[in-house]
Formats: C-alpha cells, structure tokens, sequence
C-alpha cells in the first residue's frame, strides 16, 4: 500500500500566458483530510484539478495513490466533486447515482445508489429531478455520485458553497 494519497513535486501550471502555480511540491500521507485555504484566483481549484487529472500541467510531477494523476487505474480510486454540481438536471438523484454505480463496475448499482444518497442525507429526495432540487441538494446529489464509488482520494473543490450551517456540518461529519 502507498504510503502517500498524493504526491505533488515541482509543479507548474501555467493558462493564458499567466503563471498560475509557478513550482508547487506537497504530500498528502494517506487517511488525510487536507484543505487548500487562499484568496480567490490563487490557484487553489488548479492543484486540486491537477491531483484529479484534468489540468493541463507545464512541468513537474503529480502522482496519486503512487499513479501519475489521470492514470486510467485511478478512474474507480478516486472522485473528484467540482464547485458546480456535477449531475445531470434532467434525472433524478438515484438515476444520476446510479448511472455512476454502474460506470464504475459497482457489483449492486441499485443498492450502492441507495446507499450513497442515504451518506448524504438526501433519500427524501431520491426520486426529485436534481434540476428541481435546491443548491444544496444539488451539492448533495453530486457527492453521492462521487461517493458511490467509495474512493480511496475523495478531491472536493469549495464543497460547501450553498449549504446551510448544519448540512456544512453534516459534510463535515461525514
């Protein structure tokens, strides 16, 4: 087993001609909860996207679960929760849930759907439409579907935007 969650060495990312991480290097030991604290525009959602994967990287080395970050082995060990719920309106939460389970090979979609709605508090809601549900639940709905995977990196970017006290305290409790 990897001692590490994620390892980041020299990073630079670079987007438009601007600097936006000139050379970053951390660690995170595994069964870690980190958070990334700065001003708005610091580059925060960029390391957080390049621990994930998706960010374009100028140089230096990211490596997740002792993979490069975005490595196809990674696909079903990590989840990635972006700022703006990640589900699609048009279905409903277990739908969206569910579609994921099965992308991801769960061997009971149904039940892993189930049971990742239950962790976010949102089976009152199971059978809404997620465009008709509020931000929150939005927020909600969208970490179901990252955890229904149980990852082993579960990446979660400004997570708590639009919840209220206390569903900002479940998440954390959670």
């Amino acid at each position: 087993m990897e001692k590490y969650a994620v390892e980041v060495d020299g990073l630079r990312v670079v987007r438009g001609g601007r600097t936006v991480l000139p050379d970053l290097s951390l660690t995170v030991p595994r069964g870690q909860v980190v958070g990334l604290l700065g001003p708005s525009g610091g580059g925060k959602s960029t390391v957080i996207r390049a621990i994930a994967g998706v960010q374009r990287v100028a140089k230096g080395e990211v490596r997740v679960l002792g993979l490069p970050a975005g490595s196809p082995g990674l696909r079903t060990r990590l989840a990635y929760v972006t700022q703006s719920p990640s589900v699609y309106p048009d279905l409903t939460v277990t739908a969206n849930v569910r579609y994921l389970a099965t992308l991801l090979g769960a061997p009971d979609p149904a039940t892993a759907a189930r049971d990742a709605i239950a962790q976010v508090d949102l089976a009152s809601h199971a059978d809404a439409l997620v465009g008709r549900l509020s931000g929150g639940q939005r927020s909600r709905a969208s970490l179901a579907a990252a955890l229904v995977g149980q990852p082993e990196v579960l990446l979660l970017d400004e997570p708590t935007i639009g919840l209220d006290p206390v569903l900002r305290r479940d998440l954390w409790d959670l």
